[in-house]
C-alpha cells in the first residue's frame, strides 16, 4: 500500500516515502509541486521534478505501472481520478495543467525511450558475448582433453525475440517533442481539450507499451546474466577459470582465457551499473566468491583448486553412517534383488566401465552401446527391488534410493553430494495445492494394491486394451484375460516396462545420451535445491491457476435423484496426478487426459523428481497439451469437424487454412508457416507454442500473437477474471475477449432460468449446481 493521501489538498512525503505501489489500481493522481519523485518498476526507473504527474500515463491500463517513491522530500497536489473520462475535471480546474501533463509525459517519454534502447543494445551484446565465449570454452577444452561443464543455460540460450514493434517516428516525434519549454506546451494546449486529450493518450499508450518492453527486456537480461556469474559451480566465469587453472598446472599457456575472464568480469561490471541506474530489477553477483576465484587464478603461490563450501553440516557419526551404508551400493541393490549370479557380474561389469569412462555422455557408438547395455537391464532389476522392498517391513537406505531416486553406485556421485542425497528429506508435508504428487515408488505401490490402474503405453493402449488385443490375436485365451486382469504383478509389470521405462528418458530430456540412474555429473546444483516436492509442484500449479483458472474444469452430466434432480451438467474440477521420475531432467510430460474412457477421470502428469529448471514453465506447455487432448477427447470424432465449434476444431482449420485467412497478415502468414515447421507439423505442439506465449506473455499484455490466435485462446482459455478486467482496457484484447463474453453471458442466463425453474419446482440446488454458477459468473 502507498501512503495515506488526501485528496484536493497539498500533501508531503519524506524522502524514501512510497506514494503509489505498482500494479495497484488507480484511484488518484497528483502533481510534484516541490522535489523529486523516483518512477520505479522491473523494467525502468525515472526521476521526475516538480511540475511532472504520477499517475495520468497509468490510468490508460487501470494500474499503477511504477512504484512512485519520494527521491527527496516531496510536496505534491492530489486529484482523485480514476479514469480518464476524468482528466478534463482536472484540467478545468487551471488552464496550465493540460501543458505541464503533455511536458510531463514528453519527457517521461524520452527518458523511458534512452532506457529501451540501452537495455535493447545491452541485451544484444551480452547474447552475442556469451555466445561468443562459450564457444570458445567448450572447443579450447574438448580440443586439448580437458574436462569442461556443459552449462544449460548456455546451450539454451536464444537472442532476445520480441512482438513488440517500435513506432520509430512516432519515438523521433516525441524525443524533438522533449526539447520544447514547458511554457510552449502550455500556451499550445491552452485552447480546446481535444489537442491535450489526444496527445495524452497517445503517449499513454506508448509509455505502456515501452514500460512492458523494459520489463521484458531486463528479465530477458537477468536471466541469461545468471550463466556469466552465479552461486553454483557451473557458470561460464567459473568454468573459464577452473580451464585456465588446468591449463596453467599442465605447463600450458592461457592468456587467451584470462583475457576473456577479465573481459567476463567487465560484462558484469557493465549490466550491473546498467542496472543499477536504469533498472528496478536487482541483480545479485557473490563479488566475495568472484574475488577470491579471480585471486586462486592470478596468484602464484595457490594451488589453483576451486574449494567448494559444503551447503549442510554433518556430524562425524552421520559421515560415518553415509559411507558405511552406501558403500558398495551396487553390490547391496544386486543382493537385494536376488539377481542371477551371471547377469548381476554381467551389469557389475558394465557399471565400473561406465564409471570409468572420461566422457560418459559421449555419442561414440561404443559408448552408447554401453549405455543400452546397462538400460536393458535396470528396469528389470528394478522391478525385482521393488516387489522384495514391497514384502519387507524395513527397507534398506540404499534400497530406498533406488527405488525413488534411481540411485545405483556410490561412485558416480561426490561426497557431497552422498550426503545430501542420503538425509534428503522428501516426505510428505502439509500440501499446500490440490494435486495428489507421488514417486514412482509410492505410484506403483498403488497399482499393485489396486489404487490405480496402469498407463497407456506409447501405442495408446491401457492395460485393459493391450490384453483385449492379445485375445484377438489368439494370443491369449478369454479365460487368461480374466485372469491377468485381476493380476496385480502383471500390471505393475507392465507399467515399469511400458510407462515408466518410455517415460524415463523422455522427462530426462537427454534422449540419445540418457541414463536410467542418478549420476553426479549432471547435477549443477545441490540435491535439495533441485529436489522436486509435492509442495513444489503444487505452487507451480497454483500460480499457473490463477491465470488459466479453467484448464482443469470440464462439463460432465449430473443426476442427484434424491434432490429430483433428473440431468443436468455441471463444471466438475478435475486434477491430474501427477507421478516424479527419478532423474535429472528438464522435461514434463503430459501423458493421459483422463484414464480409462470415462471423461471425468483424472488426467497424468509426469515431471522429473530433480530440475534446475522452473517447474512452473517446465508445466506451461503440458497444460496447453493438456487442454488439446482433453477437448479431442471429449469431442470423440468430431474433434476437427469445424461445424461443432471446439478449440481444437477451430484451431486445426485455422491451421490448415491459414494462407487464405484475409485477418492474417503476410507478416502473420510467415510467422505461423515457421511455428508450423517448429511444432512439425503436429497441431498440438503449434497450440503448445502459441498456449505458452498466451501464458507468459499476452497475460501480463505483452502482444504475443496475431488477431486469430488471440481470439481463440481468449475464448477456449480464459485468463482469470482480474487479468481480463485488466486486459480489456486494451482495444485489442477487448475485441479478441468479445466472443468469450458472449458465450459466458448466454450461459449464465441458460443457468439462472434452469436454475429458476427447479426452484419454482421445490428443487433446492444442491452444491455442484451452486459451484457451476459460480464457474461461469464469478471466476
Amino acid at each position: 500500500m502507498g501512503m495515506k493521501i488526501n485528496n484536493y489538498a497539498v500533501n508531503q512525503a519524506e524522502k524514501g516515502t512510497t506514494i503509489y505501489v505498482v500494479n495497484e489500481q488507480i484511484d488518484s493522481v497528483c502533481i510534484i509541486l516541490k522535489g523529486r519523485v523516483l518512477a520505479v518498476n522491473d523494467g525502468a526507473k525515472i526521476l521526475m521534478g516538480s511540475g511532472g504527474f504520477l499517475g495520468i500515463s497509468d490510468l490508460y491500463m487501470g494500474r499503477f505501472l511504477n512504484s512512485y517513491i519520494a527521491y527527496d522530500d516531496v510536496t505534491f497536489y492530489v486529484f482523485p481520478i480514476q479514469r480518464k473520462e476524468e482528466l478534463l475535471g482536472m484540467f478545468a480546474s487551471n488552464k496550465d495543467y493540460k501543458g505541464l501533463a503533455v511536458a510531463s509525459l514528453v519527457k517521461h517519454i524520452n527518458e523511458k525511450e534512452k532506457i529501451f534502447s540501452s537495455l535493447r543494445t545491452n541485451a544484444e551484446q551480452l547474447y552475442n558475448f556469451m555466445i561468443t565465449n562459450y564457444k570458445v570454452y567448450i572447443d579450447t577444452g574438448r580440443r586439448l582433453g580437458y574436462p569442461v561443464k556443459v552449462i544449460d543455460i548456455m546451450e539454451e540460450l536464444e537472442p532476445y525475440n520480441s512482438g513488440f514493434n517500435v513506432d520509430e517516428k512516432k519515438l523521433s516525434y516525441y524525443k524533438e517533442c522533449a526539447k520544447i519549454p514547458q511554457d510552449v506546451w502550455k500556451a499550445f494546449c491552452a485552447g480546446e481539450d481535444t489537442v491535450a486529450l489526444y496527445l495524452v493518450e497517445d503517449m499513454s499508450g506508448i509509455i505502456a507499451q515501452l514500460t512492458i518492453e523494459c520489463i521484458e527486456i531486463s528479465a530477458y537480461i537477468a536471466e541469461i546474466f545468471d550463466g556469466l556469474m552465479n552461486n553454483s559451480e557451473v557458470c561460464l566465469f567459473k568454468g573459464l577459470a577452473a580451464l585456465a587453472i588446468s591449463i596453467e598446472v599442465s605447463g600450458g599457456y592461457n592468456d587467451e582465457l584470462l583475457h576473456i575472464i577479465d573481459a567476463i568480469v567487465d560484462e558484469i561490471n557493465v549490466i550491473e551499473k546498467l542496472f543499477d541506474n536504469n533498472v528496478g530489477l536487482n541483480l545479485t553477483v557473490d563479488r566475495d566468491r568472484m574475488e577470491e576465484i579471480y585471486y586462486i587464478l592470478l596468484s602464484k603461490d595457490s594451488d589453483r583448486k576451486e574449494q567448494v563450501a559444503d551447503q549442510f553440516q554433518y556430524s562425524t557419526s552421520e559421515i560415518q553412517e553415509v559411507n558405511s551404508e552406501l558403500i558398495n551400493s551396487l553390490k547391496q541393490i544386486l543382493l537385494y534383488a536376488n539377481l542371477d549370479i551371471e547377469k548381476a557380474n554381467k551389469l557389475e561389469e558394465f557399471m565400473l566401465d561406465f564409471i570409468n569412462l572420461k566422457d560418459k555422455y559421449s555419442a561414440e557408438d561404443g559408448v552408447r552401446g554401453l549405455r543400452k547395455k546397462i538400460m536393458d537391464q535396470f528396469y528389470d532389476l528394478y522391478e525385482m527391488v521393488f516387489f522384495q522392498a514391497y514384502q519387507d517391513k524395513e527397507v534398506p537406505r540404499v534400497i530406498d534410493l533406488f527405488l525413488k531416486y534411481g540411485f545405483m553406485d556410490e561412485r558416480l556421485l561426490t561426497k557431497e553430494q552422498l550426503k545430501e542425497l542420503y538425509y534428503l528429506d522428501d516426505e510428505k508435508q502439509e500440501e499446500i495445492g490440490p494435486c495428489n504428487v507421488y514417486n514412482i515408488r509410492e505410484w506403483l505401490i498403488h497399482i499393485y494394491e489396486g489404487d490405480k490402474e496402469p498407463s497407456k503405453n506409447e501405442f495408446d493402449l491401457d492395460y485393459k486394451d493391450m490384453l483385449r488385443e492379445k485375445r484377438k490375436r489368439v494370443e491369449i485365451t478369454e479365460t487368461e484375460e480374466k485372469a491377468l486382469l485381476m493380476d496385480f504383478t502383471k500390471k505393475v509389470n507392465y507399467e515399469i516396462h511400458n510407462m515408466f521405462r518410455y517415460n524415463h528418458r523422455l522427462v530426462n530430456g537427454q534422449i540419445t545420451t540418457f541414463i536410467p540412474f542418478l549420476c553426479g555429473v549432471n547435477m549443477i546444483q545441490g540435491i535439495r535445491k533441485l529436489l522436486v516436492s509435492a509442495n513444489r509442484a503444487n505452487i507451480a500449479i497454483q500460480e499457473l491457476l490463477e491465470v488459466d483458472y479453467s484448464v482443469f474444469h470440464r462439463e460432465t452430466m449430473y443426476v442427484n435423484n434424491e434432490q429430483g434432480i433428473a440431468k443436468e451438467y455441471i463444471m466438475k474440477q478435475v486434477f491430474p496426478d501427477i507421478i516424479l521420475m527419478p532423474t535429472v531432467g528438464y522435461n514434463a510430460v503430459m501423458w493421459q487426459e483422463i484414464t480409462g474412457k470415462r471423461k471425468s477421470s483424472e488426467g497424468r502428469f509426469f515431471l522429473p523428481i530433480f530440475t534446475d529448471l522452473s517447474v512452473k514453465d517446465l508445466l506451461i506447455k503440458v497444460f496447453g497439451r493438456f487442454r488439446w487432448e482433453l477437448c479431442r477427447s471429449i469431442q470423440g470424432s468430431a474433434w476437427n469437424n469445424i461445424k461443432e465449434k471446439s478449440l481444437t476444431s477451430e484451431y486445426s482449420d485455422y491451421i490448415q487454412f491459414f494462407r487464405k485467412n484475409h485477418d492474417l497478415s503476410e507478416e502473420a502468414k510467415e510467422k505461423l508457416k515457421a511455428q508450423i515447421l517448429k511444432g512439425k507439423g503436429n497441431y498440438r505442439e503449434v497450440f503448445a507454442i502459441d498456449y505458452e506465449s498466451w501464458i507468459k506473455g499476452e497475460a501480463t499484455g505483452a502482444l504475443r500473437l496475431n488477431k486469430v490466435s488471440r481470439e481463440m485462446l481468449a475464448t477456449y482459455c480464459p485468463f482469470s477474471k482480474p487479468i481480463r478486467e485488466r486486459l480489456m482496457k486494451q482495444p485489442l484484447f477487448t475485441e479478441a475477449m468479445a466472443r468469450f463474453g458472449r458465450n459466458n453471458y448466454k450461459k449464465i442466463k441458460d443457468l439462472d432460468s434452469r436454475y429458476r425453474n427447479l426452484e419454482k419446482d421445490k428443487v433446492e440446488l444442491t452444491e455442484e449446481l451452486k459451484e457451476t454458477l459460480v464457474f461461469y459468473r464469478d471466476l
